[in-house]
């Protein structure tokens, strides 16, 4: 779909292609959600009245709101005329809300009764309160228009209750399948709509008690007696209490079975939203060819409910590891789990916690979001702020010194305890670490200590991995050694999609677009073979095949009167994603893939010497092209933050950019990370990544001064590996005080137990100190 989307589930917002439009008046998101839900046109005089109820000048407002809202939606979103304004319902504005009913009312095309379900209303069951992220403009208010927020409260409500009814329907059919640990991830946010519902207490207990936990069936039973007695002071019903006891004598009836059995939908997975924020489907959107991998998450995670699991997502590159990992989050996150993600960067092994330093970076962000920091011990805020910079935890002592007993212990457990705390308990939180063989050392210690501290807790720990990636002397392989010994390990491995696959995916293409455009502006048939071509093309990898078919779609790909070619390659489909930019988008887009990883707004505009409005427009563009897409959460300051959509795309633009240009760059990038650390004293965690840049730059005194930096902090915070290798960089690029790096050397080396290493380094130290010297040696 090519049109604009309102998304009314959860905070409002406009998108189109799949980016959100900026609208600069609240009154606009409030007009357009009352005409989405109302349906029907709405007389200027009602609009005005209910807007700017205390306004003169009310009808003037809402003609300026209007031409705000047009705008956002595009031509032909609106039906307007001198009296009257709807939604144009002719046009192509998707709303949410409008497909979570429509979902709803498949189940009603089947056969049966209303109330009942048959195994055809799983998919569109599943995909309905997978679409619910969240209420009704949740955080949404107009403080001037109460009559406003009173129709906001029950349209609110309403909803609540339609899904509360679809996850009583879901429910219902998985435990009638037997998938009994999904059906208790949906109970539980059935439930948590309202904790004194007795019907949602009861299926908890049932399933608790189908899938093999009678402790949890009676302890559930408990909750339900405590919040009716604190809240209603009354018993529960006469039927719950029946249920118990059936429970406690082992006489659990088995579920009901489902009206109208028939075949359920084929599918090759659980229809998701797009992780990429707007969750209209989309058929290059569907988990083709995945339908083992997914219920093996599915399987592992469902085991998490009793304690750790460590899942690890295993494949060649571009096999969509990644695209696996970020549906199966936004699935587990709306049955109401909390989750963590990050990935490492290639090049970047030596930056110590730098992963764990950005889950921790996104832990804080839920936390404050969620208004939960004072519910963390302020020993733990402390421990965590020696990896972000102090504006991140900014209300809170500087930490104790760590040459003091027991500080690694206090600082593993410090941040640990941050991360849990923001995953909360209940329902199995995910972390997830994508492109696990390029995290560092000291991160996966780290991840090795959380993992045997939280063994019994639901937690599930989701890794990704190239398989073409050694683990030779790799500590992530110890960490999977670890699980597999414990029992706690499951390894997926997805496989390059078949012909019948691709063949599937392009029958979806073609149900919404069977043209594609010409070099002249007219619209050119698709290919009969269009499935066999691609697959021969793409080998099933579908990285490649995603590139294609965004390429159909968006019409980078064009026909022309000789036929239809393929590009060849996946460098030829990345180069369609960027072709054609002005020279202030290339530039900003040069420099975000010169910082190397995830970067943010006030790193790259920095960097790129642009002025604010410009470095907008241009990561505005290159979100619109599919090239980056913006992260949740904040940079150290508050900075919105980006990373690109893939590696690959980050690789091409480095690899096409000559190489003077590339050192230029790397040195403006590095005197912006300084701009931004020294000032403030915050040096130490950004000192490898200024290193790294001084060095690519050319600039070796510079890379060498901060080598040293880089290894002094690491070795702080016990990184002793990562230590080793930065005081040897900088001993490599001529430091001038070579004594002390070599002592330090030799400091670190006997810290990792290497003596003879150790041995020799202060050997040579002694023959770099003049004879004053010798006695500190």
């Amino acid at each position: 779909m090519s049109g604009p989307a309102l998304l009314l589930l959860g905070s409002p917002r406009i998108e189109r292609h799949g980016a959100p439009v900026e609208v600069d008046t609240r009154k606009a998101l409030a007009l357009a959600a009352y005409l989405a839900m109302t349906r029907q046109r709405v007389s200027r005089d009602t609009l005005a009245a209910l807007l700017w109820p205390d306004s003169d000048d009310s009808r003037a407002a809402l003609r300026r709101t209007l031409s705000v809202l047009n705008k956002a939606l595009g031509e032909g979103g609106l039906d307007i005329d001198r009296e009257h304004v709807g939604l144009d319902r002719r046009g192509d504005v998707w709303v949410d809300v409008d497909h979570f009913r429509r979902l709803l009312s498949e189940c009603g095309e089947h056969g049966h009764p209303a109330g009942d379900t048959c195994l055809a209303c799983l998919d569109p069951l599943d995909a309905a309160v997978a679409l619910y992220r969240a209420d009704f403009l949740v955080g949404f208010s107009l403080r001037d228009s109460p009559e406003f927020d009173d129709w906001q409260f029950f349209q609110a409500e309403g909803l609540r209750q339609e899904l509360a009814g679809a996850l009583e329907r879901l429910t219902r059919v998985l435990a009638a399948r037997g998938q009994f640990e999904a059906a208790i991830g949906h109970a539980r946010r059935w439930l948590a709509l309202d904790t004194l519902h007795e019907p949602a207490h009861g299926a908890l207990m049932e399933l608790y008690a189908w899938s093999g936990k009678q402790a949890a069936a009676l302890r559930q039973y408990q909750t339900c007696v405590r919040v009716l007695a604190r809240e209603l002071d009354v018993p529960p019903l006469a039927t719950t209490t029946q249920l118990y006891q059936v429970i406690k004598e082992n006489r659990t009836p088995r579920p009901e079975a489902l009206s109208s059995p028939v075949q359920a939908p084929h599918g090759a997975g659980v229809p998701v939203p797009s992780p990429s924020g707007s969750p209209r489907p989309s058929p290059h959107h569907s988990l083709v060819g995945r339908a083992a991998e997914w219920e093996g998450l599915l399987a592992a995670y469902a085991k998490a409910s009793s304690g750790l699991r460590i899942v690890v997502l295993e494949g060649e590159a571009g096999i969509g590891k990644t695209r696996l990992a970020e549906d199966f989050l936004v699935h587990v996150a709306a049955t109401g789990a909390r989750t963590l993600a990050t990935r490492s960067y290639e090049g970047e092994t030596d930056l110590a916690y730098g992963a764990v330093a950005e889950l921790l970076r996104a832990a804080i962000w839920r936390l404050d979001h969620d208004g939960a920091v004072s519910t963390v011990p302020p020993q733990a805020m402390r421990e965590a702020s020696r990896l972000l910079p102090d504006d991140v935890i900014s209300a809170h002592d500087p930490p104790s010194p760590l040459d003091s007993p027991g500080a690694q212990t206090r600082f593993y457990e410090g941040v640990c305890h941050v991360l849990l705390a923001a995953l909360g308990d209940g329902v199995p939180s995910v972390l997830f670490l994508d492109d696990a063989h390029w995290a560092d050392g000291a991160s996966l210690d780290l991840l090795a200590y959380l993992a045997r501290r939280v063994h019994d807790r639901p937690l599930f720990l989701l890794l990704a991995r190239r398989d073409e990636a050694s683990l030779a002397d790799h500590r992530l392989a110890r960490l999977l050694a670890d699980a597999h010994r414990a029992g706690t390990l499951t390894t997926i491995r997805p496989a390059r999609l078949g012909r019948g696959h691709v063949e599937e995916l392009m029958a979806s293409l073609e149900a919404s677009t069977t043209t594609m455009p010409r070099a002249d502006n007219v619209r050119y048939p698709l290919p009969d073979d269009l499935g066999r071509r691609l697959y021969e093309e793409t080998e099933g990898v579908p990285l490649l095949l995603r590139e294609y078919v965004e390429a159909i779609v968006t019409g980078t790909l064009v026909g022309t009167d000789a036929g239809w070619d393929l590009p060849g390659g996946v460098q030829s489909m990345l180069r369609s994603r960027v072709a054609g930019l002005g020279e202030p988008v290339r530039h900003t887009l040069a420099v975000a893939a010169t910082i190397g990883r995830s970067f943010d707004f006030d790193t790259v505009r920095s960097a790129s010497g642009r002025d604010e409005e410009t470095t907008v427009a241009a990561l505005e563009e290159l979100i619109a092209r599919g090239v980056v897409r913006e992260l949740d959460g904040r940079g150290d300051a508050g900075s919105p933050t980006y990373d690109f959509s893939h590696e690959k795309l980050r690789v091409l633009v480095c690899r096409e950019t000559s190489q003077a240009r590339r050192r230029l760059l790397h040195r403006c990038v590095a005197e912006a990370l300084v701009d931004q650390a020294w000032p403030r004293g915050e040096s130490g965690p950004f000192a490898a990544q200024i290193a790294h840049h001084f060095r690519e730059a050319g600039q070796e005194r510079a890379a060498a001064d901060s080598y040293v930096r880089a290894g002094e902090y690491a070795r702080a915070l016990f990184a002793n590996v990562e230590a080793l290798a930065h005081f040897r960089s900088a001993l490599d690029l001529g430091h001038s005080d070579r004594r002390m790096l070599l002592e330090a050397i030799g400091d670190v080396q006997t810290l990792l137990g290497a003596y003879g290493e150790a041995l020799s380094s202060y050997e040579a130290t002694t023959r770099e100190a003049a004879p004053g010297e010798l006695a500190g040696v």
